[in-house]
């Protein structure tokens, strides 16, 4: 399981990312027990039957994204790279294996960010709303055989998606019962 940095390709949802991610949640927990306020599998690993990168994405809450470079340091000796904000500025992104084999990627946010609720929203939906996921895995599909090189493009290409699933769960969810 691994991703060259920059290349879409999708596979079919696998068991195994389950597991993967707890492996890497055990690993995490105890790195940075000072730190962590929750953590989360999110993304399209997932989510059950959803075609996927194969790259793990971890949603880890913390206190404060000041503590960031102490958290930096922890993290470079198992392969983490941090590659900063990317655009979204209540959270820090860090990518895990070299640019060819990207295996993870971890998103730190502060509790009750907008981070923090798109991606557990998103994600609750889905999993609550499966014709999404169906709808979700087409677009994929077709973006990813459009734009198999061009990863920006590709992410571009499933915002109004995404936008769109988060702005029905908000109606749905309330923010204070959302685990």
């Amino acid at each position: 399981m691994a991703l060259k940095r920059g290349i879409v390709e999708l596979v079919p949802y696998d068991e195994k990312w389950e597991s993967e991610y707890n492996e890497e949640k055990e690993l995490l927990c105890r790195l940075l027990k000072d730190y962590l306020v929750e953590i989360h599998h999110i993304g399209s690993t997932s989510i059950k039957g959803l075609c996927a990168k194969p790259v793990i994405d971890i949603l880890a809450v913390i206190k404060d994204l000041k503590d960031i470079p102490k958290i930096e340091e922890i993290l470079k000796d198992y392969d983490y790279e941090n590659r900063g904000p990317q655009g979204i500025e209540d959270r820090m992104f860090f990518a895990k294996g070299p640019e060819d084999a990207r295996s993870h990627y971890i998103h730190f946010t502060e509790p009750n960010s907008d981070t923090y609720y798109n991606q557990v929203y998103f994600k609750r939906y889905l999993e609550e709303h499966p014709e999404y996921i169906q709808e979700y895995a087409a677009l994929k599909k077709d973006l990813a055989a459009k734009y198999k090189d061009e990863r920006p493009k590709y992410t571009q290409g499933k915002n109004d998606f995404i936008k769109k699933v988060i702005a029905l769960s908000k109606e749905e969810y309330d923010q204070s019962n959302i685990a």
